[in-house]
């Protein structure tokens, strides 16, 4: 029978028919083995199964993990905490200081040699209270921010004013009041050594010395800024120059030649002045009848033809000037002076004109106005400036016009202004337009003595200043036959003013007998104290 071991494909061994087949020499037995099919490609085993719950000793491991963790977000949120702290108070401090920097002036910069910075000072606005007395106790530390007004002021062991000062300088306060007291341990500051009061302070001390309402302190009286033994009283101003020496004579008028003034209110014809450009001397005052007079047309031509370059000619009409105005002579005043309006004059039409000789027209200032109903519209007004060899300057003014019914002609030759001091120190930088000086005299009246007001000059040197109005008398800066006669000049004006209210008349036992004017302006009194006032 047929018999397979596998399957179909594979050839099919038949058992012989008598059982035992011949076996040829060399035969070894052996046995065959089926063919089979490879076997197939081994899966990946299966993942082991998780336990239904974590063995004792994983479990140990985990709560150990949890509790770290545990431990980990405490501290995480501790120092979440400890940074919105830290965070909150620097937010804090940062706000705090923004607001001290702003309760100070814009602009200004926190400086502790500034006692108006002081951190530790209140804002202190308290306005005009004429019949209050303030004390100012210990812990009380005052800013003064605005102007007040008091009855007295007293400032008392560990209590403080501080005046508020700003970097441009403009804020200005008055304090006015009948006195300022300050006691031991008291304090009273304007200004630092080392940071300089920049705007003004002004303490106006007010009323009657002899004011018998008003109770007197004990060694001070009633008006006057006192200060006792430990107290302190502080004033430290803008460093400024506060006296020089004149280094060149300023004569009356300011100038050497002396001023000239002239006015007329009838003078027909064409008025004239020639001026000497170098010393502003007047060399030649004439007039010249134009109106009725040919002849004084040609000497009016003649004159100008021979007048050399640079003389200073100055010109006004008196009533009229054109019936006999020759040609020649209007000519000779286009090209020698440039007038632009000199061909154009009519009857009685105010003229006038300053000019140089040889100048043009860009050298020639001249006004006209016309004659209505015996009036002009106004001056007819001429000026120029110039300058003396000697560095004066000085203003050269011509003008005329009608005014009800009469014709008025004028000329100036003044330094009104224009007056220049020369000075042994260099004082442009602390000397200010606005400021007050005084002139000392240099003769034996003490009334010679000038007090002036400063201009702006642009031109001036660093040891020069120009003044308003001009001298009235001689003021020497020489040193003559060995004896120095130079004039002092002193700054009068301060940054920090202390001064007494005067009463309209004199009062009291002040000398009364002598002066008809209130002559107590108070006073500043101290006691063993630490007094503070350098130059300001």
């Amino acid at each position: 029978m047929p018999t397979s071991d596998g399957p179909s494909r594979f050839p099919v061994f038949v058992a012989p028919p008598n059982g035992n087949p011949p076996r040829p020499p060399g035969y070894v037995p052996v046995r065959v083995a089926p063919v089979r099919s490879p076997h197939p490609a081994k899966a990946p085993p299966p993942p082991p199964m998780k336990p239904l719950g974590p063995p004792p000793e994983r479990r140990a491991t985990f709560n150990l993990s949890e509790e770290n963790q545990r431990r980990e977000r405490d501290q995480n949120l501790q120092k979440k905490k400890n940074s919105l702290i830290c965070f909150g108070v620097s937010i804090g401090a940062f706000f705090l200081t923004l607001i001290l920097v702003l309760s100070l002036s814009s602009g200004d910069i926190l400086d502790e040699n500034c006692p108006d910075h002081d951190l530790s000072l209140s804002s202190w606005s308290p306005g005009h209270q004429p019949e209050k007395a303030v004390i100012v106790r210990s812990g009380h530390l005052f800013r003064l921010e605005s102007s007040a007004t008091f009855h007295s002021i007293t400032i008392q062991s560990g209590g403080k004013v501080v005046f508020a000062d700003n970097a441009d300088g403009s804020k200005n306060i008055t304090l006015r009041t009948r006195h300022i007291l300050i006691e031991d341990g008291g304090a009273l500051h304007i200004g630092a050594p080392k940071c300089r009061y920049r705007s003004r302070a002004t303490v106006a001390l007010v009323g009657r010395s002899d004011d018998k309402a008003v109770a007197a302190v004990p060694g001070m009286g009633r008006k006057f800024i006192g200060v006792m033994g430990g107290g302190t009283l502080e004033l430290h101003g803008a460093e400024r120059v506060s006296w020089s020496l004149l280094t060149r004579s300023v004569p009356a008028s300011g100038l050497n030649t002396g001023g000239y003034s002239f006015l007329r209110n009838f003078s027909r014809g064409i008025n004239l002045r020639v001026v000497d450009q170098d010393t502003a001397a007047v060399l030649l005052c004439e007039r010249y009848d134009t109106h009725d007079s040919r002849n004084d047309s040609r000497r009016l031509t003649q004159l100008l033809r021979t007048l050399p370059e640079g003389r200073i000619v100055t010109l006004a009409v008196g009533d009229s000037a054109v019936k006999s105005l020759l040609d020649e002579t209007k000519k000779a005043i286009e090209e020698k002076l440039g007038s632009s309006f000199v061909y154009d004059l009519k009857y009685r039409q105010a003229w006038a004109l300053v000019s140089v000789v040889g100048g043009g027209n860009a050298s020639c200032s001249e006004d006209v106005k016309e004659h209505e109903n015996h009036n002009t519209g106004g001056r007819a007004l001429a000026r120029r400036n110039f300058t003396t060899v000697d560095g004066v300057d000085f203003s050269v003014t011509a003008y005329s016009e009608w005014k009800t019914g009469f014709p008025i002609t004028g000329f100036q030759v003044d330094a009104v202004d224009q007056v220049l001091l020369n000075l042994q120190d260099e004082v442009q930088q602390t000397w200010q337009p606005g400021d007050q000086i005084v002139v000392a005299s240099t003769d034996y009246s003490m009334h010679q003595a000038e007090e002036f007001t400063l201009l702006p000059c642009s031109h001036c040197s660093s040891r020069q200043v120009r003044i308003q109005g001009k001298p009235l008398y001689n003021h020497v800066g020489e040193i003559l036959d060995g004896v120095d006669m130079r004039a002092e000049v002193g700054l009068l004006s301060r940054n920090i003013l202390i001064y007494g209210e005067m009463e309209s008349s004199c009062y009291g036992n002040n000398a009364c007998q002598f002066f008809s004017h209130d002559t107590y302006g108070g006073h500043i009194k101290a006691k063993y104290l630490h007094f503070s006032t350098p130059r300001s």
